[in-house]
Formats: C-alpha cells, structure tokens, sequence
C-alpha cells in the first residue's frame, strides 16, 4: 500500500510537470507569434546611467537568441531567432541576460562594472533602478517604465535609459547620448538599404521571369488575328466590268440616225 501512494504520488508530479511545461511552451509561443517576429530586425538605442554619468556602451559579439549588441555603439540589435526571443518576449531582460548585464527592479550591474542595489546612495541620496523609455530621436521627455526592468519590451527605432539615481532625480533622466543617436540612424540606414534593393529581386524577378516566360508567348495569339486575310473577298467585287454592256449602246444609236434622210 506504502510503494502504491508513492508511486501514484510521483505519476502525478510527473504529470503536473509536463502539463505545467506544455503550458509554458503555449505561452511563449503565444507571445511570440507578434512583432518582432522571427526573421524580423529591429534597432534600439540605449545607454546606462549610474549615479549621474552614462558609462561607456557594452561590448559584446555572442549573439545567443538574436538579441544582443555590437561594437560598443549603444544599439540594441532585435533580431530574434526563436519564438522565445520575438514578439512579446523581446525584452529588456534577453537583452540584458545576453550580454551579461545584471538587471532587475532592485540591481544593476553592467559587465566588468560596479554592483548598484537598491538602497544605496548617490551624491548622498537612496537611489533605484529606473527604465526611461523615449519613443524616437530628439524626444527629451521620455516615459519611466513601472514595470520590472526585465520585463521591458523593446521597440523599433526607439531608445531607452537604464539608470540607477535617487527618485527625486527620476524626472530627469536624459535620453542617451549623440552618439548613440548617431549610430542607430546608421544601422537602421543601412538595414533599410538592404531590404529596399534586396526584396525587389526577390519578388520581381521570379514572379516577372515566370510571366514573361509564360504569359507573354501567349499573348503571341495576335498571329491568330491574321484573319484579316479572309477579308481578300474584295476580288470578287471585280463584278464592275460588267458596267462595259454601256459601250455598245451608243454605236447602234447612230446608225439608226443615218438613215432618216
């Protein structure tokens, strides 16, 4: 009886396992099945904020979920390669977990750099972690995000401030510097120029090669039209040298005048 509930208790674990994993799955599938979808690039620019002073971008090539950074030029590259990167789950957390920042509602940590936690002061003040969300280059108000940092969702051609200050300062956190503003035009450009020449091949020489090799010697049926030849009936509109019965008329009449006298 023992060995039975036990048994019966770990069928039931099992199940409750693989059932809460299904559900899992679902949900990430789910979210991830809206913009940025897979196959999809977007730019971000960002910039982190301690304590008053931006501090030099991340550098950092790995690209785990396509979500990541380049060269230290302050843009987010949303490339997501899997439904559990894209839509909805294209956050401010994959992000920060790809490149090996620390990053939550009470932490802040970027690689190789000092360990900010909630609580600790700034010029003499408790600071936090705040997310300032500005919606395009040359916005100066931005949005703070009240949500936890990791759960941020990244945007197209947006830029964001990761800080760690003082409420009172909150207001004030700046947009990322001209840098940053400078490269996300660029790769966003560049991206652009990409698409625009590469999808017009795409589309117009397969689908313009299969209708000209197909449609157009079709349209050849104008020999068809040739018909017109059949209009050569106008020969037999050669009936009009019948109008020559006139000629003989005319010398009978004169004969019968001759004779009068």
């Amino acid at each position: 009886m023992y060995y039975s509930v036990i048994a019966a208790v770990v069928i039931l674990g099992l199940i409750g396992t693989v059932t809460s994993r299904d559900r899992r799955l679902a949900q990430i599938n789910t979210a991830g099945g809206t913009a940025p979808t897979v196959g999809t690039t977007w730019f971000e620019g960002y910039a982190v904020y301690e304590c008053g002073k931006f501090v030099p971008a991340i550098n950092h090539a790995k690209d785990p979920q396509g979500i990541t950074t380049g060269a230290a030029d302050g843009v987010i590259h949303i490339a997501p390669t899997v439904k559990s990167s894209a839509g909805k789950n294209a956050t401010l957390g994959k992000f920060a977990s790809a490149v090996g920042m620390k990053l939550n509602a009470a932490e802040l940590q970027v690689p190789g750099g000092k360990l900010y936690q909630d609580g600790d002061t700034c010029q003499g003040k408790k600071s936090h972690v705040y997310i300032k969300q500005f919606g395009f280059a040359g916005d100066k108000t931005g949005a703070l995000q009240n949500v936890d940092p990791r759960d941020v969702l990244l945007q197209n051609g947006a830029l964001l401030t990761i800080a760690f200050g003082p409420a009172s300062d909150s207001s004030k956190i700046p947009p990322p510097p001209a840098y940053v503003n400078t490269n996300l035009a660029k790769v966003s450009a560049a991206a652009s120029s990409t698409s625009s020449t590469t999808v017009p091949s795409s589309s117009s020489t397969t689908t313009a090669g299969k209708t000209t090799a197909t449609t157009v010697p079709s349209a050849t049926t104008v020999p068809s039209a040739t018909t017109v030849p059949t209009a050569t009936t106008v020969p037999t509109a050669t009936t009009v040298p019948t109008a020559t019965t006139v000629r003989p008329t005319t010398p009978t009449t004169k004969t019968s005048a001759t004779s009068a006298p």
